[in-house]
């Protein structure tokens, strides 16, 4: 079974400390002021869990420790990643969920695992018992190799790819470089 703190150190190498880019969505409170994105929380989640409007200083003040511990409640155990058999598919599937959200990786999951692997599953993008099933069922390395096709076609259509295409890729290369798995040259940045 996979295991979050296997998965702390490929999170701490994809999202560093305080950053405030102009570009990026996930720097702006609801109140559309710029306060930053910190250990990978956005303005926009953190919002969301405290419950307000953060500030720069709140943003600033996000420790390390609470960014693994709002990973781990919100994006890990919501994946289910603890049932997920092999580490690899695990951390590929958690990591775009925290990048881009868990509603919009699990249809993703649920697409790759109907498109690739003859399942008819139902994308509602909630990792439940059958999707986790599915999962568990599929050869990880092929599985994986789907996954990161899937991540980088949806980076690629989003209007911010120009500004972050190039980190975004880079995750996917990491995790797989991580685990051995081959990327096809397509997906290199």
């Amino acid at each position: 079974m996979a295991n979050y703190n296997v998965f702390k150190p490929s999170i701490e190498l994809a999202e560093g400390g305080y950053q405030n880019l102009k570009n990026d969505k996930g720097n702006y409170n609801s109140n559309g002021e710029r306060v930053g994105t910190n250990h990978g929380v956005s303005a926009k989640f953190y919002e969301r869990v405290i419950g307000f409007p953060p500030s720069v200083e709140d943003m600033k003040n996000i420790t390390k420790a609470e960014s693994h511990l709002l990973f781990k409640n919100e994006f890990w155990d919501k994946m289910r990643a603890d049932e997920i058999h092999n580490q690899g598919i695990a951390e590929v599937i958690v990591d775009h969920a925290i990048n881009a959200n868990p509603r919009v990786t699990g249809k993703i999951v649920q697409r790759t695992l109907n498109k690739h692997f003859g399942k008819s599953l139902v994308v509602d993008g909630v990792v439940g018992n059958q999707t986790l099933a599915a999962i568990n069922a599929v050869n990880p390395t092929l599985f994986f190799e789907k996954i990161a096709d899937a991540r980088i076609a949806y980076y690629k259509s989003l209007s911010d790819y120009q500004y972050f295409g190039r980190s975004w890729t880079k995750r996917v290369v990491d995790l797989a470089q991580k685990f051995g798995v081959q990327l096809k040259k397509k997906q290199a940045y």
